[in-house]
């Protein structure tokens, strides 16, 4: 692909991005229970995103995309996640990992870019076993990764903690990697989220991306790019697509709820369920508790967006906590909706026509994620209230 910034037609807007998704939120909805069955996304669910120019809307302008701000991308992702929990998930990684491309040395973007503007990623964050050797002209790796959601689609994967001492990124072609599918899981089940293995790999040096760079908003693609949003830490952005998940499932199973109780009645006493004001008062602290969690998001997006314009943040020492301690918070507020709304549903809330129950177990697994551990994030931001300094890492 010529280096040169790649002609576009219009770039849309932000509104118009969230009205693509509305509209193809009751085929996702359709399709839900075959994305869980088959533990993968249904191939026209990936092709009508591609359509929609969903893995586009971060994507640098030079390289074809929309180069919009991440308050669009958590946008997209909240709305799919409303219809299927494992649409908006994967939605979140294909925007995402677009981004991420933009961040390694330029010769790694041409190549990764090279003959279409069109190409998916993936990632594998957690190694199981790995092993690393530094060679001539870059490095080898062997091993074997863990949750590489939707990987079934993806042309390049970016490969991060290859050993206990390096977090370095390492930017993988699909045809260097073997896919083992381990993905037997009881919520997110649509995300094929398989293990992937390298054997003795070669990753040169431009393909790969020191941790330091990302974590002081340094990368060498950034710096080439010259997009906003790159002179801040990529964690601080990149963390909100799967709360915005979360968010979105939480709405569509409120949404799902409400319309179960109508015309239900209480087993024993033959009240009709939406007349009862405990349902009347725990549907409304729910949706207040969503609210909540999106009016976290939306702040943060905003502040955000203000500091990439300003080239950092105006408290850098107190503020690098900010993002994750609310994404980390939205989730924990999002479980425990997710919690109230199951024992509001009832015991027909658990039938797997139900999509009550697939929600309740997507959100039960998203909440898990390791980026969103409510005590970590806490830690790290009293001790900067107090100035204590980064937690000493064993």
């Amino acid at each position: 692909m010529n280096i040169e910034t790649k002609t576009q037609a219009r770039t849309p807007t932000k509104e118009e991005m969230i009205a693509r998704a509305e509209a193809m939120l009751p085929a996702l909805r359709e399709r839900a229970a075959e994305a869980e069955k088959n533990r993968r996304l249904p191939d026209e669910t990936v092709a009508e995103f591609r359509a929609a120019g969903f893995p586009k809307i971060l994507q640098p302008k030079r390289f074809g995309g929309y180069e919009l701000a991440p308050d669009t991308a958590v946008e997209v992702i909240r709305t799919i996640s409303s219809a299927c929990g494992s649409s908006g998930w994967v939605t979140n990684l294909f925007v995402i990992h677009t981004w991420q491309a933009s961040l390694f040395p330029m010769e790694a973007q041409l190549e990764y870019w090279d003959g279409s503007d069109d190409k998916l990623c993936s990632t594998a964050s957690f190694a199981m076993n790995s092993k690393m050797e530094e060679v001539d002209g870059g490095v080898r790796l062997t091993g074997r990764w863990k949750f590489s959601s939707g990987c079934d689609f993806a042309d390049w994967f970016i490969i991060m903690k290859p050993s206990a001492t390096c977090f370095d990124w390492m930017l993988i072609p699909r045809k260097d990697i073997t896919f083992i599918d381990d993905w037997l899981v009881s919520g997110l089940s649509g995300t094929g989220s398989k293990d992937i293995v390298l054997d003795n790999v070669f990753v040169p040096a431009h393909r790969r991306v020191s941790i330091m760079d990302l974590a002081t908003g340094n990368s060498p693609g950034m710096k080439e790019l010259g997009i906003p949003m790159g002179r801040l830490p990529f964690g601080w952005p990149a963390i909100w697509g799967i709360p915005a998940a979360l968010i979105g499932m939480a709405e569509g199973m409120a949404a799902a709820v409400q319309k179960t109780l109508v015309g239900k009645k209480a087993l024993f006493t033959g009240e009709v369920q939406v007349e009862r004001v405990a349902n009347q008062m725990k549907l409304t602290e729910c949706l207040t508790d969503i609210h909540a969690a999106t009016l976290i998001m939306r702040h943060r997006m905003a502040e955000l967006n203000k500091w990439a314009e300003a080239g950092g943040a105006p408290n850098p020492a107190l503020d690098a906590y900010l993002s994750h301690r609310d994404a980390a918070y939205v989730a924990r507020l999002i479980g425990q909706v997710a919690y109230k709304l199951t024992l509001m549903a009832g015991a027909t809330s658990v039938y797997l026509a139900n999509p009550i129950q697939r929600f309740q177990r997507d959100i039960n697994v998203g909440v898990t994620h390791v980026s969103l551990v409510w005590e970590e994030a806490a830690e790290n931001y009293g001790r900067a209230l107090w100035e204590l300094g980064p937690k000493p890492r064993g």
